[in-house]
């Protein structure tokens, strides 16, 4: 009775274990923020930030704050930042609406970003990369900011 019992508890699992992974365009901006942190080993970076780390939606209200500017035509974003203030890290992902100037987009992320949107904090680094549809703005330390790229970049190509 005890293995039927366990049987049916552990078949959900099975069944999302079988079905496969997701592909890059099915996954949300917050999924791809994970993705990138089991790449890179997030615990290594937390470490590094004394802080643990949330992520949380891309919204009209907060965008500014995230990404430098209002008005980027985004259909989803994701930003993780350090729980503790001020430590000086970022890591946003944006997904742009199909035909807009993905290009012109990045350069005007890159043109407006304000590395020193923490309270008596500045960023080291500020990278804007862009695959696709997908905007990444990092901020932080040079190392931070290298490995958060590289990951990203070999995660959605």
């Amino acid at each position: 009775m005890m293995k039927k019992i366990a049987v049916l508890l552990l078949l959900p699992l099975l069944i999302l274990c079988s079905c496969g992974k997701k592909t890059v365009s099915e996954m949300s901006a917050g999924e791809i923020i994970d993705a990138v942190y089991r790449k890179v080993n997030a615990r290594d970076y937390m470490k590094g930030l004394k802080s643990e780390l949330t992520t949380e939606e891309i919204t009209i209200e907060n965008e500014e704050y995230y990404l430098g500017v209002t008005g980027v035509p985004y259909v989803s974003g994701a930003a993780s930042e350090a729980v503790v203030q001020p430590v000086t890290y970022s890591f946003c992902v944006i997904r742009l609406k199909e035909g807009c100037d993905y290009d012109a987009e990045r350069i005007k992320i890159e043109n407006n970003i304000n590395k020193g949107k923490w309270v008596c904090a500045r960023a080291d680094e500020a990278y804007v990369v862009r695959s696709g549809d997908l905007i990444a703005v990092i901020m932080g330390t040079k190392e931070a900011c290298d490995g958060i790229e590289a990951a990203f970049l070999k995660i959605v190509k």
